[in-house]
């Protein structure tokens, strides 16, 4: 969903959404991972169109827009799962959000602090610029920011609400994700699922060409 920028005024728009729109469905499916992802896996070798896709799951954004100066506002909150691959079983699982975000965006390349050449192709921008940070406005929002917000350029005259969906739940995915806080993992000889059950390479001895020796005493 594109927002242009000469919508987005000093006044709070609100702009409520759900799984229903398209784009919304769209832009949280594209994080969703599945066993197809995993080379070798029974769901990897199927054909793309026999693959099996996560269902679409409930889900409930408000974002709340304005302007202020150059810099345009973006927070709000979201409800919304993301189906992820568990870093130890390899099982899939949803990882559920409920949490509020804010986003900072402006056109100025010099305030966001990007590099690129001016007119007489002297590069331009990084170092050289600032980086206006959530604390400058918290008496505009209402809101105090508990870490400082980066200033993202945006090259375009609109705001993709889609792409600023897909980047608030990416910040939120962990680097390696569990289904749960004690998952077992998998036995690293035959590969079962330790949360399902004990597999039975314990039971088996490992047969050693020196095992013969294990009993042998020395006579001093």
């Amino acid at each position: 969903m594109k927002i242009y920028l000469h919508e987005i005024k000093e006044n709070d728009r609100e702009v409520q959404v759900s799984e229903q729109d398209g784009w919304v469905a769209s832009a949280i499916s594209a994080l969703d991972e599945s066993t197809a992802d995993v080379p070798g896996s029974t769901e990897s070798l199927r054909p793309q169109n026999l693959r099996t896709r996560p269902a679409i799951r409930p889900a409930s954004i408000r974002f709340n827009l304005r302007r202020v100066d150059d810099v345009i506002v973006v927070s709000g909150d979201l409800q919304a799962s993301v189906q992820l691959l568990c870093s130890r079983c390899a099982a899939p699982f949803l990882l559920k959000f409920d949490e509020k975000f804010s986003a900072l965006y402006c056109k100025d390349k010099e305030m966001a602090g990007i590099a690129y050449l001016d007119k007489n192709a002297k590069p331009r921008g990084q170092n050289q610029g600032f980086a206006r940070h959530a604390h400058d406005f918290e008496a505009v929002t209402g809101q105090e920011a508990d870490e400082d917000l980066e200033l993202n350029y945006i090259a375009e005259d609109f705001l993709d609400l889609a792409n600023v969906l897909t980047e608030q739940l990416q910040v939120r995915i962990p680097f390696q994700p569990l289904c749960k806080e004690d998952c077992k993992g998998v036995c690293a000889n035959c590969g079962a699922d330790l949360n399902v059950g004990r597999c039975a390479c314990a039971k088996l001895q490992n047969k050693s060409p020196f095992a013969a020796l294990k009993g042998l005493k020395i006579q001093s």
